[in-house]
């Protein structure tokens, strides 16, 4: 039964890593302005690109393994609504993470604005309603 706790422990606080580093990137997306010099936009494509390899992936791994461990010891299947609900969630945050990785390296190459505010909006979105599945169970 620790097993479990500690798991869950660590799966949520992997999501909570891996979503604040997707909204940090987000800032920086959206603090991209079209007269921003290419110093700058190479400055924040790096700190991005940190945030990215640094955080991102290591809490994604940190959510995804204790979730796989979590998903075998309760023994849960496709079949239950609360199971496929987390799926679709979990896939519209990965959707919102690779257009944020390409939006930046757009506005990497470009002289054009970040534009980051439907991307936020989003992940605000999808996250609020993880928190309410999760505490709800679905």
């Amino acid at each position: 039964m620790a097993g479990i706790e500690i798991s869950r422990a660590l799966h949520l606080l992997g999501v909570i890593f891996w979503v604040g580093g997707m909204g940090a990137r987000l800032l920086l997306l959206g603090s991209v302005r079209s007269g921003t010099d290419e110093m700058m936009r190479s400055r924040l494509f790096d700190a991005q690109r940190r945030i990215h390899l640094r955080m991102e992936v290591p809490a994604f791994l940190l959510a995804l393994l204790p979730g796989l461990y979590l998903v075998h010891a309760a023994r849960v299947t496709f079949h239950q609504a609360w199971f496929s609900v987390k799926m679709l969630l979990l896939l519209g945050v990965i959707l919102v993470d690779i257009l944020a990785s390409r939006r930046f390296k757009a506005v990497s190459r470009g002289g054009e604005e970040g534009r980051a505010a439907g991307l936020s909006a989003s992940l605000v979105v999808l996250a609020l309603v993880m928190v309410f599945a999760a505490l709800t169970k679905f």
